[in-house]
């Protein structure tokens, strides 16, 4: 690899503002840097990049989304010792550009040395962090890969997550009724009194191994002298088993049912399936090439079960087989995250290997 290349692209790539939802101008950049190196590049509605170039035997779909968390705008890139890190106000955009950057220096390496590789299908997807948005409106039906990586993970080179959770998103809204505080508390019925043993009473965090939970965000109430009647709250659960995670979507709906009946309050609960699991056993054969193709780096393979979801959740729903690689990336969504160098260009290293012999 072209180590100093690759650093300029990941540097070039990070100070172009991309937070979730305006991935435009990054979007423009990629789609002439795909056509300078000979792809075939086109931009669905929904805002994806997908490009091809051809080569021989099965194809596999290389796979970075473009968006970045906040604080992502206005991001100064630091190099010092071999690491990259932004100044300390914002995240460094690591997550998703250093794999962006890892697919880039890989094709700029087959167009130089014109060697022999399988036919390649590039998707930089957009709003994956809100919720996996731009792989969700992919029509998946316009590729032919069945078997890809995703590069966005993080931990050692050699990293391979062959499994992720189902998830389930949860919107509640509790309805109470407003009374003034102070004159006639007893005519009202407080919908955060009811929030609250709700949550007191639901499993929350690590359930178990494999199953988690959280409420994340709730809002209501209007000022200190009113009973509130209104209570939204949003939360999530996620597992590896979909027999465990129905279990536990239905003992927080449960808490909150069983709140609003105590206080003759009313509850408006609406449970989405944000993705579906993953999993691709050790022996498979995809999983078994990218093992060896760490071993012939001299690289430890770390399979691994994730507890987050990524794009590679709904590629699998979708009849592509792919999983998320590490590049390198630490302390995603922090001010503090960094990258090193040295793991930025033994990602690309590890591409280039797989898709060569795949």
């Amino acid at each position: 690899m072209n180590e100093s290349r690759l650093v300029n692209t990941f540097l070039d790539l990070v100070k172009i503002d991309s937070p979730t939802g305006h991935e435009a101008q990054v979007a423009e950049m990629l789609m002439r840097r795909l056509r300078d190196l000979g792809l075939r590049v086109r931009q669905d509605g929904a805002g994806n990049v997908i490009a091809t170039l051809d080569g021989n035997g099965e194809p596999v779909l290389l796979s970075a989304h473009m968006d970045t968390v906040e604080p992502g705008r206005g991001i100064q890139p630091h190099v010092e010792d071999g690491v990259i890190r932004s100044d300390g106000t914002t995240v460094l955009g690591g997550d998703d550009k250093s794999g962006i950057a890892v697919i880039l220096e890989v094709l700029q390496r087959l167009k130089e040395s014109g060697e022999q590789h399988v036919p390649l299908e590039i998707v930089l997807t957009v709003s994956e962090e809100a919720g996996l948005v731009g792989a969700k409106n992919l029509d998946a039906s316009s590729l032919h890969s069945k078997k890809g990586l995703v590069l966005d993970a993080g931990g050692p080179i050699g990293t391979i997550v062959r499994q992720a959770p189902v998830q389930d998103s949860i919107y509640i809204v509790v309805h109470g009724k407003a009374s003034h505080a102070g004159a006639e508390p007893e005519k009202g019925i407080n919908a955060i009194v009811v929030a609250s043993e709700a949550i007191a009473n639901m499993p929350l965090g690590r359930i178990e191994e494999e199953t988690t939970a959280n409420i994340g965000k709730i809002a209501g109430g209007l000022a200190t002298n009113i009973v509130p009647d209104r209570v939204e709250m949003w939360g999530e659960a996620r597992s590896l088993n979909s027999a465990k995670l129905a279990a536990q979507t239905e003992r927080m709906t449960q808490a909150v049912e069983s709140a609003a009946a105590r206080h003759k309050a009313r509850a408006e609960l609406k449970v989405t399936r944000a993705y579906e699991t993953y999993r691709l056993a050790d022996s498979h054969p995809w999983i078994q090439h990218l093992v060896a193709t760490c071993e012939a780096m001299g690289l430890d393979p770390v399979l691994q079960s994730s507890g987050g979801g990524s794009d590679a959740n709904i590629f699998n729903a979708k009849g592509i087989q792919a999983v998320p690689v590490s590049t390198g990336m630490a302390k995603v969504h922090t001010t503090e995250e960094y990258i090193a160098i040295a793991d930025m260009t033994a990602a690309a290293e590890f591409v280039h290997r797989a898709i060569s012999k795949a």
